[in-house]
């Protein structure tokens, strides 16, 4: 229990002491949820192949110019296909792995946990699964930032979404 605690204690050492350099942002998306997969739904075989417009709010920060970490939620949209309605959204935590290429475009991937709740017809479910994603951020006028992400949650019903975004930062 010591080594936790210790443990807990360093890691928030270093990011408060990081945190006044840090690079922090916030932002919108919105783009094309995609879904094509299936599941079996009380015995019964589900098959979606539909998109949705999808839309996300985001925030995090950059601790370093490679690494950070990012939250938001998310909106999947609603799809109905063959008799299926579906709706799903939900929370995501997930750290950013970066590249700057020149002074103002990062290349980056992320990975991450995805905390979502999918309604299939009258049915509801919930979990918690992997998220992840790639994307470009160029930066402009020193506080603002668009981005183009692909990401992909991996739900009952697997969903991607490919947004484009701006934001700020801070």
């Amino acid at each position: 229990m010591k080594k936790v605690s210790w443990g807990v204690a360093v890691a928030a050492l270093l990011l408060s002491s990081a945190a006044p350099a840090a690079d922090r942002f916030i932002g919108v998306g919105i783009g094309s949820t995609d879904i094509d997969d299936s599941t079996t739904i009380a015995g019964t075989r589900v098959a979606m192949d539909d998109t949705a417009l999808g839309w996300k709010v985001y925030g995090g920060m950059m601790l370093t110019r490679n690494f950070g970490f990012e939250a938001g939620w998310v909106d999947l949209g609603d799809m109905n296909h063959g008799g299926v309605d579906l709706e799903t959204e939900g929370f995501m935590v997930a750290g950013i792995a970066a590249l700057p290429v020149g002074k103002s475009l990062n290349l980056y991937a992320k990975a991450g946990v995805f905390f979502w709740d999918q309604d299939i017809n009258t049915v509801s479910y919930d979990g918690e699964d992997l998220m992840y994603g790639i994307g470009a951020r160029v930066r402009f006028m020193d506080q603002f930032h668009a981005r183009i992400e692909y990401e992909v949650f991996d739900t009952r019903i697997e969903s991607s979404l490919i947004s484009v975004g701006v934001g700020l930062q801070f």
